[in-house]
């Protein structure tokens, strides 16, 4: 795959990572929360409607320490594209895409809670409009080309996100804008 052409639009790119980085994140980014990650989630986690809401004493906080990530690999066309660019904003058409780096991976699937809203999906990248890009990893692929979701973050959930893309390379290549299929 020839990355420098794929896309129409270059807005920024980042090294790629050597084999050693590549293999430290395919064997980090899907560990068990540690205990840091789930005191984090734990305390910034408040009950959202006032003292005199009816909905006041129905809340609960979820539990993180029962969140689990996925096991599963990544798919090599991403991991050929994380040789390529280490993240990076690119374009075709209408469609824009803010792929996380690998340091930030992790820690953006744990901020917008995935485990917890939508168990089985990883978010790898951003549409500049608020909505996700995630591998739906619910099911095992032979290939490892998982279904590509779109998810806009204020609501994620199963229910509300739509199928884009069958493919990382299908995604990449394609020209239309997710927030406009998502919100059309």
């Amino acid at each position: 795959m020839n990355w420098d052409t794929l896309f129409e639009k270059n807005y920024q790119s980042y090294p790629g990572l050597t084999e050693a980085e590549l293999l430290q994140f395919q064997h980090s980014w899907h560990a068990p929360l540690s205990d840091l990650e789930i005191q984090e989630i734990f305390n910034r986690q408040h009950n959202p409607f006032p003292t005199n809401d009816p909905l006041y004493g129905l809340y609960k906080p979820f539990d993180p320490s029962l969140w689990s990530i996925p096991q599963k690999p990544l798919p090599e066309s991403y991991l050929a594209f994380l040789r390529f660019s280490n993240g990076g904003e690119f374009g075709n058409g209408d469609r824009y895409l803010q792929f996380f780096s690998t340091e930030i991976f992790r820690s953006m699937m744990l901020a917008y809670e995935f485990p917890q809203y939508m168990p089985g999906a990883v978010s790898f990248a951003m549409d500049g409009c608020g909505n996700h890009y995630a591998w739906d990893m619910r099911n095992d692929r032979d290939d490892r080309e998982y279904p590509i979701l779109v998810a806009s973050s204020g609501n994620l959930g199963y229910e509300d996100c739509i199928h884009f893309a069958d493919t990382f390379v299908e995604l990449c290549l394609g020209t239309t804008s997710s927030d406009e299929e998502l919100h059309g």
